[in-house]
Protein backbone atom coordinates (compact mmCIF):
# COMPACT_ATOMS: atom_id res chain seq x y z
CA UNK A 1 0.00 0.00 0.00
CA UNK A 2 0.77 3.58 -0.43
CA UNK A 3 0.20 5.96 2.14
CA UNK A 4 -1.41 9.42 2.25
CA UNK A 5 -0.60 11.82 4.65
CA UNK A 6 -2.96 14.66 5.80
CA UNK A 7 -2.48 17.78 7.82
CA UNK A 8 -0.55 17.74 11.27
CA UNK A 9 -1.32 17.48 14.97
CA UNK A 10 -1.58 20.15 17.48
CA UNK A 11 2.04 20.44 18.74
CA UNK A 12 1.12 19.22 22.54
CA UNK A 13 0.15 15.78 20.46
CA UNK A 14 4.03 15.11 19.29
CA UNK A 15 4.99 14.64 22.79
CA UNK A 16 2.87 11.10 23.38
CA UNK A 17 5.02 8.26 24.09
CA UNK A 18 6.10 6.03 21.52
CA UNK A 19 5.26 2.60 23.23
CA UNK A 20 3.10 2.29 19.78
CA UNK A 21 6.53 1.64 17.83
CA UNK A 22 6.78 -1.49 18.27
CA UNK A 23 4.06 -3.19 15.97
CA UNK A 24 5.96 -4.97 13.39
CA UNK A 25 4.80 -8.38 14.95
CA UNK A 26 1.21 -10.16 13.80
CA UNK A 27 -0.39 -10.76 17.42
CA UNK A 28 -3.04 -13.04 17.84
CA UNK A 29 -3.64 -11.47 21.14
CA UNK A 30 -5.28 -8.20 20.31
CA UNK A 31 -8.59 -6.82 20.13
CA UNK A 32 -10.33 -4.74 16.97
CA UNK A 33 -8.78 -0.98 16.73
CA UNK A 34 -10.58 0.74 13.92
CA UNK A 35 -8.36 3.21 11.66
CA UNK A 36 -9.92 7.33 11.83
CA UNK A 37 -11.10 8.88 7.94
CA UNK A 38 -9.26 11.40 6.99
CA UNK A 39 -8.42 13.64 3.92
CA UNK A 40 -5.93 12.05 1.38
CA UNK A 41 -3.61 15.03 0.77
CA UNK A 42 0.30 13.62 0.50
CA UNK A 43 1.24 9.77 -0.51
CA UNK A 44 4.04 7.65 0.34
CA UNK A 45 6.76 7.00 2.89
CA UNK A 46 8.86 10.19 1.84
CA UNK A 47 6.72 12.91 2.95
CA UNK A 48 6.34 10.50 6.11
CA UNK A 49 9.86 10.99 6.68
CA UNK A 50 10.11 14.27 5.87
CA UNK A 51 6.96 14.93 8.01
CA UNK A 52 8.71 13.42 11.11
CA UNK A 53 12.15 15.17 10.32
CA UNK A 54 9.99 18.64 10.51
CA UNK A 55 7.99 17.73 13.48
CA UNK A 56 9.86 15.39 15.71
CA UNK A 57 10.32 17.07 19.34
CA UNK A 58 13.61 14.94 19.38
CA UNK A 59 15.27 16.81 16.75
CA UNK A 60 13.89 19.56 18.17
CA UNK A 61 15.17 19.18 21.36
CA UNK A 62 19.11 18.02 20.27
CA UNK A 63 19.16 21.47 18.09
CA UNK A 64 18.87 22.84 21.32
CA UNK A 65 21.75 20.70 23.33
CA UNK A 66 23.98 21.22 20.30
CA UNK A 67 23.48 25.28 20.66
CA UNK A 68 24.16 24.59 24.09
CA UNK A 69 27.66 23.31 23.70
CA UNK A 70 28.50 25.56 21.38
CA UNK A 71 27.95 28.12 23.83
CA UNK A 72 30.15 26.25 26.18
CA UNK A 73 32.80 26.36 23.56
CA UNK A 74 32.44 30.27 23.30
CA UNK A 75 32.50 30.50 26.56
CA UNK A 76 36.09 28.47 27.15
CA UNK A 77 37.10 31.00 24.39
CA UNK A 78 35.87 34.50 26.00
CA UNK A 79 35.82 33.66 29.54
CA UNK A 80 39.29 33.70 30.49
CA UNK A 81 40.21 36.80 29.03
CA UNK A 82 37.37 38.85 30.78
CA UNK A 83 37.71 38.29 34.64
CA UNK A 84 37.42 41.73 36.15
CA UNK A 85 35.37 42.64 38.78
CA UNK A 86 33.77 46.18 40.03
CA UNK A 87 33.11 47.26 42.99
CA UNK A 88 31.29 50.17 44.23
CA UNK A 89 30.10 51.35 47.61
CA UNK A 90 28.40 54.04 49.33
CA UNK A 91 28.33 55.23 52.81
CA UNK A 92 28.24 58.02 55.50
CA UNK A 93 31.48 59.10 57.54
CA UNK A 94 31.56 62.25 60.10
CA UNK A 95 33.57 65.32 58.55
CA UNK A 96 36.96 65.73 59.35
CA UNK A 97 39.22 68.83 58.18
CA UNK A 98 42.75 69.84 58.04
CA UNK A 99 46.15 67.84 56.92
CA UNK A 100 48.87 64.93 58.64
CA UNK A 101 50.17 67.89 60.58
CA UNK A 102 47.57 69.70 62.18
CA UNK A 103 43.81 69.10 62.45
CA UNK A 104 40.94 70.50 64.13
CA UNK A 105 38.94 67.45 64.52
CA UNK A 106 41.59 65.71 66.36
CA UNK A 107 38.82 63.89 68.37
CA UNK A 108 35.92 63.25 66.49
CA UNK A 109 32.29 63.57 69.03
CA UNK A 110 29.33 61.94 67.90
CA UNK A 111 27.53 65.08 67.28
CA UNK A 112 29.85 66.48 64.60
CA UNK A 113 28.01 66.15 61.17
CA UNK A 114 28.54 63.44 58.70
CA UNK A 115 28.50 63.29 54.87
CA UNK A 116 28.89 60.53 51.90
CA UNK A 117 31.87 58.70 51.37
CA UNK A 118 32.18 57.15 47.97
CA UNK A 119 34.20 54.20 46.41
CA UNK A 120 34.50 52.61 43.13
CA UNK A 121 37.28 49.99 42.03
CA UNK A 122 37.83 47.61 39.12
CA UNK A 123 40.20 44.54 39.25
CA UNK A 124 41.43 42.00 37.31
CA UNK A 125 43.70 39.91 35.37
CA UNK A 126 44.15 38.85 31.28
CA UNK A 127 45.91 35.59 31.55
CA UNK A 128 49.58 35.44 29.54
CA UNK A 129 50.71 31.81 29.78
CA UNK A 130 48.63 28.58 31.91
CA UNK A 131 50.86 25.98 30.81
CA UNK A 132 48.03 23.96 28.68
CA UNK A 133 44.50 24.92 30.51
CA UNK A 134 43.14 27.14 28.60
CA UNK A 135 43.82 24.69 25.69
CA UNK A 136 42.42 21.70 27.84
CA UNK A 137 39.13 23.18 28.65
CA UNK A 138 38.44 24.02 24.69
CA UNK A 139 39.47 20.83 23.82
CA UNK A 140 36.35 19.61 26.51
CA UNK A 141 34.59 21.72 24.79
CA UNK A 142 34.90 20.94 21.31
CA UNK A 143 34.58 17.30 22.27
CA UNK A 144 30.79 18.11 23.84
CA UNK A 145 30.18 19.84 20.64
CA UNK A 146 30.81 16.57 18.73
CA UNK A 147 29.31 14.59 20.92
CA UNK A 148 26.17 16.61 20.56
CA UNK A 149 26.62 16.40 16.55
CA UNK A 150 26.92 12.45 16.09
CA UNK A 151 24.15 12.07 18.92
CA UNK A 152 21.68 13.92 16.54
CA UNK A 153 22.99 11.78 14.08
CA UNK A 154 21.74 8.80 16.15
CA UNK A 155 18.26 10.65 16.80
CA UNK A 156 17.67 11.05 12.94
CA UNK A 157 18.54 7.64 12.43
CA UNK A 158 16.10 5.96 14.86
CA UNK A 159 13.37 7.94 13.82
CA UNK A 160 13.85 7.20 10.32
CA UNK A 161 14.21 3.21 11.26
CA UNK A 162 10.90 3.88 13.75
CA UNK A 163 8.70 5.78 10.78
CA UNK A 164 10.25 2.58 7.90
CA UNK A 165 9.01 0.22 10.78
CA UNK A 166 5.95 1.23 11.28
CA UNK A 167 4.98 2.46 7.76
CA UNK A 168 5.81 -1.44 6.42
CA UNK A 169 3.61 -3.11 9.36
CA UNK A 170 0.34 -0.79 8.23
CA UNK A 171 1.59 -2.34 4.31
CA UNK A 172 1.53 -5.29 5.89
CA UNK A 173 -1.99 -5.32 7.52
CA UNK A 174 -3.31 -3.86 4.74
CA UNK A 175 -2.21 -6.34 2.40
CA UNK A 176 -3.08 -9.02 5.02
CA UNK A 177 -7.24 -6.94 4.79
CA UNK A 178 -6.91 -7.38 0.88
CA UNK A 179 -6.13 -11.18 1.30
CA UNK A 180 -9.22 -11.62 3.83
CA UNK A 181 -11.43 -9.62 1.67
CA UNK A 182 -10.50 -11.79 -1.33
CA UNK A 183 -11.77 -15.14 0.40
CA UNK A 184 -14.19 -14.00 2.64
CA UNK A 185 -16.94 -13.88 -0.02
CA UNK A 186 -15.35 -17.67 -1.67
CA UNK A 187 -15.57 -19.21 1.79
CA UNK A 188 -18.99 -17.93 2.45
CA UNK A 189 -20.26 -19.39 -1.04
CA UNK A 190 -18.81 -22.59 0.35
CA UNK A 191 -20.59 -22.60 3.32
CA UNK A 192 -24.24 -21.82 1.88
CA UNK A 193 -24.04 -24.18 -0.75
CA UNK A 194 -22.46 -27.16 1.43
CA UNK A 195 -25.57 -26.19 3.60
CA UNK A 196 -27.97 -26.21 0.87
CA UNK A 197 -26.22 -29.63 -0.48
CA UNK A 198 -27.19 -31.06 3.15
CA UNK A 199 -30.40 -29.98 3.45
CA UNK A 200 -31.00 -31.76 0.21
CA UNK A 201 -29.75 -34.93 1.43
CA UNK A 202 -26.88 -35.15 -0.69
CA UNK A 203 -24.58 -38.14 0.37
CA UNK A 204 -21.77 -36.44 -0.37
CA UNK A 205 -21.97 -33.48 1.84
CA UNK A 206 -22.02 -34.36 5.93
CA UNK A 207 -22.08 -31.95 9.01
CA UNK A 208 -18.41 -33.12 9.12
CA UNK A 209 -17.60 -30.52 6.19
CA UNK A 210 -19.47 -28.19 7.27
CA UNK A 211 -17.59 -27.84 10.33
CA UNK A 212 -14.17 -27.95 8.74
CA UNK A 213 -15.52 -24.95 6.74
CA UNK A 214 -16.82 -22.93 9.39
CA UNK A 215 -14.05 -23.52 11.55
CA UNK A 216 -11.92 -21.62 8.57
CA UNK A 217 -14.37 -18.58 8.62
CA UNK A 218 -13.83 -18.44 12.23
CA UNK A 219 -9.89 -18.53 11.86
CA UNK A 220 -10.34 -15.84 8.61
CA UNK A 221 -12.41 -13.67 10.97
CA UNK A 222 -10.13 -13.69 14.11
CA UNK A 223 -7.25 -12.86 11.43
CA UNK A 224 -8.95 -9.99 10.16
CA UNK A 225 -9.15 -8.75 13.65
CA UNK A 226 -5.71 -9.01 14.12
CA UNK A 227 -5.00 -6.75 10.62
CA UNK A 228 -7.14 -4.21 11.89
CA UNK A 229 -5.72 -3.90 15.30
CA UNK A 230 -2.04 -3.67 13.37
CA UNK A 231 -3.59 -1.17 11.14
CA UNK A 232 -4.64 1.14 13.81
CA UNK A 233 -1.35 0.51 15.88
CA UNK A 234 0.88 0.99 12.93
CA UNK A 235 -1.66 4.21 11.96
CA UNK A 236 -1.10 6.20 15.40
CA UNK A 237 2.77 5.31 15.47
CA UNK A 238 3.08 7.32 12.40
CA UNK A 239 0.81 10.01 13.82
CA UNK A 240 3.11 10.19 16.74
CA UNK A 241 6.19 10.38 14.85
CA UNK A 242 5.75 12.20 12.32
CA UNK A 243 3.17 15.02 13.95
CA UNK A 244 0.27 14.45 10.94
CA UNK A 245 -3.20 14.19 11.99
CA UNK A 246 -4.77 12.50 9.29
CA UNK A 247 -2.77 9.14 7.57
CA UNK A 248 -5.05 7.31 4.85
CA UNK A 249 -3.69 4.90 1.99
CA UNK A 250 -4.86 4.17 -1.78
CA UNK A 251 -4.63 0.05 -3.10
CA UNK A 252 -0.90 -0.55 -3.98
CA UNK A 253 0.43 -4.20 -2.33
CA UNK A 254 3.81 -3.78 -0.74
CA UNK A 255 7.06 -5.51 -2.19
CA UNK A 256 10.58 -6.15 -2.09
CA UNK A 257 12.78 -2.81 -1.67
CA UNK A 258 15.16 -2.36 -4.52
CA UNK A 259 18.17 -3.05 -1.79
CA UNK A 260 21.00 -5.07 -2.71
CA UNK A 261 22.90 -6.50 0.48
CA UNK A 262 26.87 -6.03 0.32
CA UNK A 263 29.53 -8.53 2.00
CA UNK A 264 29.04 -8.26 5.81
CA UNK A 265 32.67 -6.83 6.48
CA UNK A 266 31.47 -3.89 4.49
CA UNK A 267 28.75 -2.99 6.94
CA UNK A 268 31.19 -3.88 9.83
CA UNK A 269 33.74 -1.32 8.77
CA UNK A 270 31.00 1.21 7.90
CA UNK A 271 29.84 1.41 11.08
CA UNK A 272 33.12 1.42 12.73
CA UNK A 273 33.55 4.89 10.91
CA UNK A 274 30.12 6.02 10.71
CA UNK A 275 28.27 4.82 13.64
CA UNK A 276 26.80 7.78 16.03
CA UNK A 277 27.25 5.69 19.13
CA UNK A 278 31.28 4.79 18.65
CA UNK A 279 31.76 8.76 17.12
CA UNK A 280 30.26 9.82 20.51
CA UNK A 281 32.35 7.45 22.59
CA UNK A 282 35.31 8.73 20.44
CA UNK A 283 34.73 12.82 21.63
CA UNK A 284 33.60 11.34 25.13
CA UNK A 285 37.52 10.21 24.67
CA UNK A 286 38.63 13.49 23.73
CA UNK A 287 37.13 15.28 26.44
CA UNK A 288 38.88 12.88 28.96
CA UNK A 289 42.24 13.43 27.33
CA UNK A 290 41.78 17.27 28.38
CA UNK A 291 40.52 16.31 31.68
CA UNK A 292 44.24 14.70 31.98
CA UNK A 293 45.90 17.66 30.35
CA UNK A 294 44.45 20.19 32.72
CA UNK A 295 45.39 17.93 35.46
CA UNK A 296 48.55 17.72 34.33
CA UNK A 297 48.71 21.25 33.92
CA UNK A 298 47.72 22.34 37.15
CA UNK A 299 51.40 21.60 38.71
CA UNK A 300 52.16 25.13 36.81
CA UNK A 301 51.14 28.37 37.49
CA UNK A 302 49.36 30.47 35.70
CA UNK A 303 51.23 33.64 34.56
CA UNK A 304 48.78 36.99 33.89
CA UNK A 305 48.71 40.75 33.37
CA UNK A 306 47.36 42.36 36.06
CA UNK A 307 45.00 45.53 36.55
CA UNK A 308 43.81 47.35 39.33
CA UNK A 309 41.92 50.92 39.47
CA UNK A 310 40.11 52.63 42.60
CA UNK A 311 39.01 55.93 42.79
CA UNK A 312 37.28 57.15 46.39
CA UNK A 313 35.46 60.48 47.03
CA UNK A 314 34.28 61.74 50.35
CA UNK A 315 33.20 65.61 49.78
CA UNK A 316 33.62 65.63 53.92
CA UNK A 317 36.46 65.05 54.46
CA UNK A 318 39.61 67.16 53.49
CA UNK A 319 41.71 65.27 50.80
CA UNK A 320 45.39 64.80 51.32
CA UNK A 321 47.36 65.10 48.34
CA UNK A 322 50.89 64.06 50.47
CA UNK A 323 51.66 60.86 48.56
CA UNK A 324 53.15 59.20 51.88
CA UNK A 325 50.28 59.57 53.63
CA UNK A 326 47.25 56.76 53.31
CA UNK A 327 43.40 58.95 53.18
CA UNK A 328 41.05 55.98 53.17
CA UNK A 329 38.41 58.42 52.10
CA UNK A 330 39.56 60.19 48.65
CA UNK A 331 41.70 57.68 46.78
CA UNK A 332 42.70 57.43 43.64
CA UNK A 333 45.04 54.38 41.99
CA UNK A 334 46.39 52.50 39.15
CA UNK A 335 48.28 49.21 39.52
CA UNK A 336 49.44 46.89 36.42
CA UNK A 337 51.76 44.38 36.28
CA UNK A 338 52.91 40.52 35.97
CA UNK A 339 51.23 38.31 38.35
CA UNK A 340 52.38 34.73 39.07
CA UNK A 341 49.10 32.69 41.11
CA UNK A 342 50.72 29.04 41.86
CA UNK A 343 48.30 26.41 44.02
CA UNK A 344 50.90 24.56 46.47
CA UNK A 345 48.26 21.41 46.27
CA UNK A 346 50.68 18.92 44.62
CA UNK A 347 49.99 16.51 46.88
CA UNK A 348 46.06 16.51 45.92
CA UNK A 349 46.73 16.98 42.40
CA UNK A 350 48.10 14.02 42.34
CA UNK A 351 45.14 12.44 42.88
CA UNK A 352 42.79 14.66 40.89
CA UNK A 353 45.82 13.94 38.47
CA UNK A 354 45.31 9.90 38.84
CA UNK A 355 41.68 10.25 38.86
CA UNK A 356 41.87 11.79 35.23
CA UNK A 357 44.00 9.30 34.04
CA UNK A 358 41.83 6.12 35.23
CA UNK A 359 38.59 7.89 33.89
CA UNK A 360 41.09 8.07 30.53
CA UNK A 361 41.21 4.44 30.85
CA UNK A 362 37.83 3.36 31.18
CA UNK A 363 36.30 5.29 28.27
CA UNK A 364 38.95 3.77 26.27
CA UNK A 365 38.11 0.38 27.20
CA UNK A 366 34.30 1.21 27.50
CA UNK A 367 34.72 2.29 23.49
CA UNK A 368 35.94 -1.03 22.57
CA UNK A 369 33.51 -3.08 24.89
CA UNK A 370 30.90 -0.75 22.61
CA UNK A 371 32.46 -1.31 19.35
CA UNK A 372 32.21 -5.34 19.95
CA UNK A 373 28.80 -4.57 20.47
CA UNK A 374 28.18 -2.59 17.55
CA UNK A 375 29.93 -5.16 15.27
CA UNK A 376 28.00 -7.78 16.91
CA UNK A 377 24.91 -5.95 16.34
CA UNK A 378 25.66 -5.74 12.62
CA UNK A 379 26.09 -9.24 12.18
CA UNK A 380 22.62 -10.28 13.89
CA UNK A 381 20.30 -7.85 11.86
CA UNK A 382 22.75 -8.86 8.59
CA UNK A 383 21.60 -12.35 9.00
CA UNK A 384 18.45 -11.32 9.60
CA UNK A 385 18.09 -9.46 6.66
CA UNK A 386 19.77 -12.00 4.53
CA UNK A 387 17.50 -14.66 5.81
CA UNK A 388 13.84 -12.50 5.34
CA UNK A 389 15.76 -12.79 1.74
CA UNK A 390 15.75 -16.71 1.83
CA UNK A 391 11.76 -16.83 2.83
CA UNK A 392 10.39 -14.22 0.93
CA UNK A 393 12.11 -16.09 -2.47
CA UNK A 394 10.28 -19.11 -1.05
CA UNK A 395 7.33 -17.82 0.29
CA UNK A 396 6.82 -15.80 -3.40
CA UNK A 397 6.81 -19.17 -5.15
CA UNK A 398 4.37 -20.84 -2.44
CA UNK A 399 2.24 -17.74 -2.98
CA UNK A 400 1.85 -18.08 -6.82
CA UNK A 401 1.41 -21.84 -6.54
CA UNK A 402 -0.83 -22.24 -3.73
CA UNK A 403 -3.26 -19.61 -4.98
CA UNK A 404 -3.75 -21.55 -8.45
CA UNK A 405 -4.36 -24.38 -6.17
CA UNK A 406 -7.15 -22.11 -4.41
CA UNK A 407 -8.69 -20.82 -7.58
CA UNK A 408 -8.60 -24.04 -9.24
CA UNK A 409 -10.11 -25.95 -5.87
CA UNK A 410 -12.70 -22.97 -5.84
CA UNK A 411 -14.32 -23.40 -9.19
CA UNK A 412 -14.04 -27.00 -9.00
CA UNK A 413 -15.84 -27.01 -5.54
CA UNK A 414 -18.68 -24.83 -7.40
CA UNK A 415 -19.18 -27.43 -10.08
CA UNK A 416 -19.06 -30.08 -7.62
CA UNK A 417 -15.93 -32.24 -8.63
CA UNK A 418 -14.12 -32.30 -5.53
CA UNK A 419 -14.82 -32.57 -1.56
CA UNK A 420 -15.35 -30.02 0.71
CA UNK A 421 -12.20 -30.88 2.49
CA UNK A 422 -10.15 -30.32 -0.83
CA UNK A 423 -11.32 -26.84 -0.53
CA UNK A 424 -10.29 -26.00 2.74
CA UNK A 425 -7.08 -27.93 2.42
CA UNK A 426 -6.39 -25.31 -0.71
CA UNK A 427 -7.74 -22.33 1.22
CA UNK A 428 -5.78 -22.83 4.37
CA UNK A 429 -2.63 -23.67 2.23
CA UNK A 430 -3.24 -20.22 -0.18
CA UNK A 431 -3.75 -18.38 3.27
CA UNK A 432 -0.61 -19.42 4.76
CA UNK A 433 1.89 -19.18 2.25
CA UNK A 434 0.54 -15.28 0.90
CA UNK A 435 0.41 -14.05 4.63
CA UNK A 436 4.08 -15.32 4.99
CA UNK A 437 5.04 -14.16 2.18
CA UNK A 438 3.79 -10.92 2.91
CA UNK A 439 5.45 -10.98 6.48
CA UNK A 440 8.76 -11.73 5.05
CA UNK A 441 8.66 -8.49 2.63
CA UNK A 442 7.61 -6.82 5.82
CA UNK A 443 10.61 -8.53 7.15
CA UNK A 444 13.24 -7.67 4.88
CA UNK A 445 12.21 -4.44 4.48
CA UNK A 446 12.46 -3.74 8.45
CA UNK A 447 15.30 -5.22 8.61
CA UNK A 448 16.78 -2.89 5.85
CA UNK A 449 15.78 -0.21 7.47
CA UNK A 450 17.36 -1.49 10.76
CA UNK A 451 20.61 -2.17 8.70
CA UNK A 452 20.77 1.39 7.96
CA UNK A 453 20.28 2.28 11.41
CA UNK A 454 23.32 0.14 12.82
CA UNK A 455 25.74 1.13 10.56
CA UNK A 456 24.85 4.76 11.28
CA UNK A 457 24.97 5.75 7.36
CA UNK A 458 22.86 5.55 4.21
CA UNK A 459 22.89 2.88 2.76
CA UNK A 460 20.75 4.13 -0.38
CA UNK A 461 18.95 6.80 -2.15
CA UNK A 462 16.22 7.77 0.42
CA UNK A 463 13.47 7.53 -2.74
CA UNK A 464 14.36 3.96 -2.93
CA UNK A 465 13.08 3.04 0.12
CA UNK A 466 10.15 2.47 -1.37
CA UNK A 467 8.62 0.55 -4.78
CA UNK A 468 6.38 3.09 -7.09
CA UNK A 469 3.17 2.34 -7.01
CA UNK A 470 1.91 1.28 -10.47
Amino acid sequence: MVLWVGMPHPHWQKTAVLALLFVGTFSVNQGVVQGAQALKLKRGLIPLLHAAERNYPGLDAIQHKIAAAEAKLGEAWVSPFFQFEVTGAFGLAPEAQGTPVFSPNSELPLGNSWAPVTRVGIEGAVPLWTFGKLGAARDAARAGVKASKHEEAQVRARLYYDVKRAYYALQLSLDALQMVSEGRGRLHSAVESLEKRIEAGDPDANEMDRWRLSSTVSEIEGRTADAHQLEASSRQALRVLTGLRDINEQQCPAEVIDFQPRPLGWYQQAARLHRPEIQMLLAGLDARRAQADLAEASYFPDLALALSMTYGYAPGIDDQNNPFVVDRANTRGLTAGLVARWSLDFWGNAYREENADELLLQTRFQGDEAMRGVITEVSAVYYELQSALSRESAWQNGHHDTRAWFLSAAQAYQVGTIEPRDLVDAIRAYFTARFNHMTAIRDFNSAAANLERVVGTPLMPLARWERPCE
